[in-house]
């Protein structure tokens, strides 16, 4: 059965980024960030990412019980790594009987950046001489989609050089002008799921 009122009565929300080169976790507590554990591997499994809360627990001196909320930041592909990690991801969270907020890495990646009169684009290798990524404005303090998350070639994307503000981790990987380092992932999917934590939403049921 999940709880309700998942974050309230000083629970923590957990950030769980599977979709990024440099995958992470993030705890957050009321709002602000508490702690955050980065792992830069080729690739990422589910053991590694249960070892990394495992750390982050530690350096936050804090239990699993104390998670009230999960928010999964989801990627482009189908690689068995990601699809594992994200499989673990719901099961934590259906054992810990709390909501999931899900969410995909560009818009997660975007909602680090609060820049207004901009249009933002965040971007992560999709391989194969293509990016994967959407443009997203922030607008009277609300982050707006544009786009729908799309693939573009390389040249596509540089031909937006100079019009928008890219940003995640394609901008290193295809080699195009933009903001560094990289923004968490993880953080940003706290962030998202706070926002609609505090609007109301109950999350998302693990199962589904």
């Amino acid at each position: 059965m999940i709880k309700t009122s998942v974050m309230s009565n000083g629970k923590l929300l957990l950030g769980w980024d599977t979709a990024t080169p440099s995958s992470g976790l993030v705890l957050m507590e009321g709002g602000e960030l508490l702690a955050a554990v980065e792992l830069r591997l080729d690739r990422t499994t589910a053991s590694r990412m249960f070892a990394a809360l495992d750390l982050l627990l530690r350096l936050a001196d804090r239990e699993r019980e104390e998670i009230g909320g999960m928010a999964l930041v989801r990627g482009p592909g189908s690689f068995t790594g990601i699809r594992l990690a994200v499989a673990a991801a719901k099961g934590l969270a259906l054992s810990l009987g709390v909501s999931l907020y899900s969410c995909t890495v560009t818009h997660a990646l975007a909602r680090t950046v609060p820049l207004e009169g901009r249009i933002l684009v965040p971007l992560v290798d999709a391989r194969r001489g293509q990016g994967y990524g959407a443009l997203f404005r922030w607008l009277d303090g609300e982050l707006e989609r544009l786009t729908p998350d799309m693939a573009l070639d390389v040249d596509e994307w540089r031909a937006m050089e100079g019009k928008v503000v890219f940003l995640g981790p394609g901008v290193e990987a295809l080699g195009v002008e933009g903001l560094y380092p990289t923004p968490s992932a993880a953080l940003g999917g706290a962030l998202l799921a706070w926002d609609r934590w505090r609007q109301g939403d109950g999350g998302e049921d693990p199962l589904t």
